[in-house]
C-alpha cells in the first residue's frame, strides 16, 4: 500500500502528501500524530510531538516528512485508504448476501467508534469536517464496492436495479451523524439490523408484486 495525494488542513492552501511506503516507523508516525490530534487539535500539532508520541528519532521522522503539513497530509489519507481497504475486506469471500451485508454494517459501525475519540469536533473542528468532506466520494465509493453483491440480491427480489447511489449516500451520512451525536445502543441495534430489515422489505415488495400479477 502506498500513500497518495492528499490535502492537508493549513490556512495557505493544500499540501501533498510524500509518497512514501507504509513501514512500521511510517505506522508509528501517523499513528502518533493521530493520538496527538485527537488531544489537542491539529494546529497544535508540533514535530516535537509526533517525537514524544510515536517514539520515533528525530532523524527517522524527518526522514519521511520534512514539514507538519506533509505528515497531517498523510495522516488523512492513511485513516481514509484504513476505511476503504477494512469495509471492503469486511464482506470479501462471504457469499450469503445477507450475511455480508451485516459483516459490512457492523465493520462501519465498529470503526466508526475506534477511530473517533470522544469531541473529536471539538477539538478540531475545521480539521475533521475538511476531512470528511474531502472524502465523503471515497467513502460512498468503498461501501458501494464493498455491498456490490447485496444489491445484486435485492435487485433480483425487488425486479428492478435499487438506486445504490442513493442508498449508499445515506448509510454514510447516517453514520458519520453519530461523530455529532454519539449513537445510543438502541441506535446501534436498530444499525445493525438493517440487513434484515432490508431484506424484510425488499421481500415484502417482490410478494406485492406476484400478487399484482396474479390479478
Amino acid at each position: 500500500m502506498r500513500l497518495v495525494a492528499a490535502e492537508a488542513y493549513t490556512e495557505p492552501g493544500p499540501t501533498l502528501a510524500p509518497d512514501v511506503e507504509l513501514s512500521p516507523s511510517v505506522i508509528k508516525i501517523l499513528s502518533g500524530a493521530i493520538d496527538v490530534i485527537a488531544s489537542r487539535g491539529a494546529r497544535r500539532l508540533s514535530m516535537s510531538d509526533i517525537i514524544d508520541t510515536s517514539g520515533v528519532s528525530r532523524g527517522t521522522l524527518y526522514r519521511y516528512f520534512s514539514n507538519k503539513d506533509e505528515v497531517l497530509a498523510a495522516v488523512s489519507e492513511f485513516v481514509c485508504t484504513g476505511f476503504e481497504n477494512g469495509i471492503r475486506d469486511a464482506g470479501q469471500g462471504i457469499t450469503d448476501p445477507i450475511e455480508r451485508f451485516k459483516a459490512v454494517m457492523q465493520f462501519y459501525a465498529r470503526y466508526t467508534s475506534e477511530n473517533s475519540p470522544d469531541r473529536v469536533f471539538e477539538v478540531e473542528p475545521g480539521f475533521h469536517l475538511a476531512f470528511f468532506r474531502s472524502r465523503f466520494a471515497r467513502y460512498k465509493i468503498a461501501v458501494q464496492d464493498a455491498l456490490g453483491p447485496v444489491f445484486d440480491h435485492f435487485d433480483s427480489l425487488v425486479g428492478e436495479a435499487i438506486n445504490r447511489d442513493t442508498f449508499v449516500e445515506a448509510l454514510v451520512r447516517m453514520q458519520l451523524s453519530t461523530l455529532l451525536v454519539p449513537a445510543s445502543e438502541e441506535w446501534l441495534q436498530i444499525w445493525n439490523d438493517t440487513a434484515e430489515n432490508v431484506q424484510k422489505w425488499a421481500l415484502k415488495i417482490a410478494q406485492e408484486q406476484k400478487d399484482v400479477g396474479k390479478d
